[in-house]
């Protein structure tokens, strides 16, 4: 029985959330104008019911005969999970089965680092389940291309619900269109939400102590490093105070690289480790770009003059950098707008901090990447006589989300309390659907609660939301030295009202790169790509090989493959 009571709540951890055979029966049924339910056993070209065995063909319509669909799944590594709640048996399932009366069976589960070589195999011996979840775009492809999954075209378009749409409806096509082959449709995309890439942060208290501006142009901003340098704002001692520190495992990594030097080639039209477009239409590899260069010479001199911390190279990850950034040490970094430890605050309580959209380009623009378009998938086999089974278990997922289904959220909300995972219970796992915009729509929620006291919410806003708003609120009004809370609220001050209200202000240039996704040949070159590449980072940058060493990287790195993926590319998005 479900809870009879409806719960305006939000999981503060953010829940996320299968031939499709019916039982029984092959007689489907379909309402007639006149309220009646007139039988029919009629296909249509698709391969589905004409009524789909559905009460009424709407977005969550219930089946009047069981349907019963198999679904593989990621495996959770710490699922927390507690008697009774298992990800072949819980309360969620039997919520769709109430509801939907679909029946979920798992059909297989597998680690992340396994399960495209097991979905692989699945493929190779043509053993599909209904529906799958898939990790890889090129295993995506393959599927499609060898037609394996069902056309979800006409599927989406009277299944999906109000919230699936309107989420994907703000990417404005651009999760879709790498999913549709000759103009059909083949899976769904987990939403990779916009506004995650790095900005400059920076030790605020330091900049007011030593009287600096807050940089814009890569010059102010090694101005500000050199007097943070040689000044020590911050009392660490002669040679100790580290200007900008830098992420020595992946100092270039791409899309928000949480501590990488990424903006710093961009701000001369750089893009490395992005497939971009010239102007003529063709394919290159942004890392041999001749902007690169340029880059190179700015973090060449940097590193030289001391404004680099000169042991990035010894450091192990990004952990070591943040243990280096809350100890007070360094005075500037470049992160996401979510990347500030509450440690920081915990160790330094006296930190003010500010996010800047640093270096500009000539033109005086903050250029940066868009994410990737898409995520994990979702799709269907072609056996699956029910495809729209798919969207009717996600609406049912995000009504609990959203709280819409009051009663089915109310029945979940004590068993998410206790810590188990939503991933090992949701039949789409790890399958999460948010506004693209989201970032500076909360940003613009925590501004108007922080300057006004006003909380400007609409209907997508969250308790979750009004929370971490609240959380910024008290923050910015004085910490009480009593409150635990504190450092998240810091946390949330920065984040989200700081740093996301700068994300998507005229300056910003967001650009986009030509191909997100890995080639046939990846698996067996990349590996000798991607070191060559890495080790070419800290060789310039450190002095070890002379700038010019970037034109020997390019030859070498065409040779070793570079140019037969450039090839792959150009003929996949051609």
């Amino acid at each position: 029985m479900r809870v009879k009571k409806a719960v305006a709540f939000f999981l503060a951890a953010g829940m996320l959330l299968g031939g499709c055979g019916t039982a029984a029966s092959d007689t489907s049924s379909k309402e007639t104008t006149d309220g009646t339910v007139a039988q029919t056993t009629e296909e249509t070209t698709d391969g589905t019911a004409e009524a789909g065995n559905s009460e009424e063909e709407t977005p969550k319509g219930k089946y009047k005969e069981p349907v019963e669909v198999s679904i593989s799944k990621v495996m959770v590594t710490n699922p927390h999970l507690i008697e009774g709640q298992s990800p072949e048996k819980n309360i969620v399932l039997d919520l769709i089965k109430e509801d939907l009366n679909i029946d979920v069976k798992i059909a297989w589960q597998a680690e992340d680092s396994e399960y495209n070589n097991k979905l692989s195999l699945n493929i190779a011996s043509e053993n599909l389940p209904d529906i799958m979840y898939i990790t890889n775009y090129l295993t995506f492809r393959e599927l499609a291309e060898n037609g394996m999954l069902a056309d979800l075209t006409d599927v989406y378009e009277k299944y999906a619900g109000d919230y699936l749409k309107s989420t994907y409806a703000t990417f404005e096509g651009r999760n879709l269109e790498p999913l549709t082959i000759d103009g059909k449709l083949y899976a769904l995309s987990t939403a990779n939400i916009g506004y995650g890439h790095d900005i400059l942060w920076l030790r605020k208290d330091w900049l007011d102590k030593l009287g600096l501006e807050v940089p814009k142009t890569m010059d102010e901003l090694k101005f500000v490093l050199k007097e943070f340098v040689e000044k020590d704002p911050g009392g660490n001692g002669e040679g100790n105070t580290i200007g900008l520190a830098v992420n020595a495992t992946k100092p270039v990594a791409g899309y928000g690289n949480k501590f990488g030097v990424e903006p710093i080639f961009h701000s001369v039209g750089a893009y490395p480790t992005q497939w971009m477009k010239d102007e003529s239409g063709q394919v290159y590899y942004g890392s041999i770009a001749p902007e690169m260069k340029e880059g190179l010479a700015i973090l060449r001199d940097m590193y030289e003059e001391g404004l680099i911390d000169k042991q990035f190279i010894t450091r192990v990850g990004s952990g070591e950098t943040d243990a280096i950034i809350d100890s007070g040490l360094a005075g500037a970094w470049f992160a996401p707008w979510w990347g500030q430890s509450p440690d920081i605050y915990i160790k330094n309580p006296e930190v003010e901090l500010v996010a800047v959209n640093a270096p500009l380009d000539a033109e005086g623009k903050y250029n940066h990447l868009v994410p990737t378009p898409t995520g994990d998938l979702v799709a269907v086999s072609k056996d699956c006589k029910n495809p729209e089974a798919l969207l009717k278990i996600i609406n049912e997922e995000y009504d609990i989300y959203r709280g819409i289904d009051a009663e089915g959220l109310a029945a979940v909300k004590p068993i998410f309390d206790q810590g188990v995972s939503r991933e090992a219970l949701f039949p789409t796992g790890g399958f999460n659907l948010d506004y693209y915009d989201v970032v500076p729509k909360l940003g613009k929620l925590c501004k108007g609660l922080v300057e006004n006291g006003v909380m400007e919410a609409d209907e997508t806003t969250t308790d979750y939301d009004r929370w971490k708003a609240e959380g910024a609120k008290k923050f910015a009004d004085g910490v009480d030295p009593a409150d635990s809370n504190a450092p998240n609220n810091f946390r949330d001050y920065y984040g989200r009202y700081v740093a996301s209200n700068i994300l998507d202000t005229p300056e910003n240039n967001p650009v986009e790169a030509a191909y997100y996704y890995t080639t046939k040949s990846s698996s067996k070159l990349r590996p000798t790509l991607d070191k060559l590449e890495e080790q070419m980072y800290l060789q310039i940058i450190t002095g070890e090989k002379p700038l010019d060493y970037f034109d020997e990287f390019v030859e070498q790195w065409k040779k070793l493959g570079g140019d037969t993926l450039t090839q792959e590319v150009q003929d996949i998005i051609k």
